[in-house]
């Protein structure tokens, strides 16, 4: 997530910011204000984006369903919510809460931090993991727990934002997106 994204500026010049920052400054012009999550490895370029970030607040909360939980209320007052939570015990630990916002058709963006794509190429064994160097045990869970799905990369991050927002926006639910 802290590969950079190349987006033009309305001055003609191209910017490079970070994934993280992309996706936080993304849902923040979707008008979502606070971010909801438990801060961890995998999701704390998501934290610096959001700490940085003069439109979004960061919400910590005490485990990731109080997460899941909170940002589901939020997005049924303000519209839509930002969830974050790390791979694999994180997401878990948030899918009752993104199911029943489901249930309710609040918007909710589950953003996921995953271990680095060096790390997953190489097959390693690292933590929240099942131990086997495979790191895509988790994402058909939270895939089908979502009206749409990304993994976001810098190659794709702007195509796939867009994708991502226009497709909850029409399902009025939430989307999952990966990124590393």
């Amino acid at each position: 997530m802290t590969n950079q994204v190349r987006r033009a500026e309305t001055s003609g010049m191209v910017k490079a910011v970070s994934v993280a920052d992309y996706i936080v400054e993304r849902l923040a012009a979707e008008g979502i204000n606070h971010c909801f999550g438990v801060a961890g490895d995998y999701v704390f370029p998501i934290c610096d984006a959001v700490d940085s970030s003069a439109k979004v607040k960061w919400i910590g909360c005490a485990n990731e369903l109080n997460a899941s939980y909170a940002a589901d209320g939020y997005a049924r007052v303000r519209g839509a919510a930002m969830l974050v939570t790390t791979y694999g015990v994180g997401e878990l630990s948030a899918l009752n809460g993104v199911m029943g916002a489901e249930a309710e058709r609040s918007l909710v963006f589950h953003i996921v931090g995953m271990p680095s794509y060096q790390h997953q190429r190489l097959h390693k064994i690292a933590h929240h993991t099942l131990g086997d160097g495979v790191f895509g045990n988790f994402v058909d869970l939270s895939a089908d727990a979502a009206c749409c799905h990304a993994v976001i990369n810098p190659e794709n991050c702007v195509v796939e934002m867009e994708r991502v927002i226009g497709e909850a926006r029409r399902n009025n639910q939430q989307p999952s997106m990966r990124n590393y």
